[in-house]
């Protein structure tokens, strides 16, 4: 792996360890004894809620993990496809501290 691959890998797994733990922390608020009234959801509402934010952090890092990093580097469509993730993935996170304008695949308009 190039080193500019591994430098957005350890990025989007930096992000997604983030996004998880503030699902967690937005979790344990919503599903907290009083949170129902200041949020004006019924406890089962806030369960949800919470269930499905941290649902959804676990499913984009296993996504990644999965789907992008098994092929990146692979040769033929495969590996194209994996990097062309990356990128977009990464791009998702814009601005973010820590990202590098050098990996956008497409310049700004």
């Amino acid at each position: 792996m190039t080193s500019e691959r591994e430098a957005m890998v350890a990025f989007l797994r930096a992000r997604h360890a983030e996004g998880l733990r503030m699902a967690n922390d937005i979790a344990g608020f919503l599903t907290d004894a009083g949170a129902e009234g200041r949020m004006r959801l019924t406890p089962a509402q806030a369960d949800t809620q919470a269930r499905h934010g941290v649902h959804a952090a676990e499913t984009r890092a296993r996504f990644f993990e999965e789907t992008v990093i098994p092929h990146l580097g692979a040769d033929g469509p495969t590996g194209q496809i994996a990097e062309l993730q990356l990128h977009i993935l990464v791009d998702e996170h814009r601005g973010t501290p820590g990202h590098d304008e050098r990996w956008r695949l497409y310049p700004l308009p």
